[in-house]
């Protein structure tokens, strides 16, 4: 009887932790199939820590390579009710680009550059792109979603974009936590 009474009380605190758990995190990862066969920058996974201070985003490639000619849009949406990006922050993937963080309106970054503490860079021996942007940069709300676009012209007749999580899709609310 003794350990019946266990499991029940085991089984009820757990379902209540289940049942209790917030809708979003303050970290995100999802992996991206391979839909982008023709460019060696094919998106892998993208992974958000929306930390204490910052929003770490890290973009995970095929194969990032110091010649490329590809580049990447981090597009931040820190306002549910307007439709699409209130941020974004672009980057070339090859050596020698730079790096630009902007208001966004839907899907389009706008010439209006944000003035505040951010970096990026691509890491070509470990295939991965690196954004830290201070929550200063976004008004320090509470929750960011992240999606994320990369575009190439790898054969310099079509281009290649693939996107994560998906075309003009979001990740799920990122709450600010301690990390990052």
């Amino acid at each position: 009887m003794r350990s019946r009474t266990v499991l029940v009380a085991t089984a009820s605190v757990v379902l209540a932790g289940v049942v209790a758990a917030p809708a979003h995190a303050e970290y995100y990862a999802v992996d991206d199939p391979a839909d982008a066969p023709t460019s060696l920058t094919d998106i892998q996974r993208l992974e958000a820590n929306h930390g204490g201070d910052n929003l770490l985003v890290r973009v995970r490639f095929t194969e990032l390579m110091r010649s490329s000619v590809a580049g990447v849009s981090v597009f931040l949406d820190t306002d549910r009710d307007r439709r699409g990006a209130e941020y974004v922050l672009s980057s070339g993937l090859g050596d020698g680009t730079d790096y630009v963080l902007t208001r966004a309106e839907g899907w389009r970054a706008m010439d209006r550059r944000v003035r505040c503490d951010y970096s990026a860079r691509p890491r070509w021996g470990k295939d991965v792109f690196r954004a830290v942007i201070g929550r200063d940069c976004f008004d320090r709300v509470p929750q960011v979603r992240v999606s994320v676009r990369m575009g190439d012209q790898a054969d310099g007749t079509q281009p290649v974009v693939d996107w994560a999580p998906k075309r003009h899709r979001w990740s799920v609310p990122i709450a600010s936590g301690l990390g990052a």
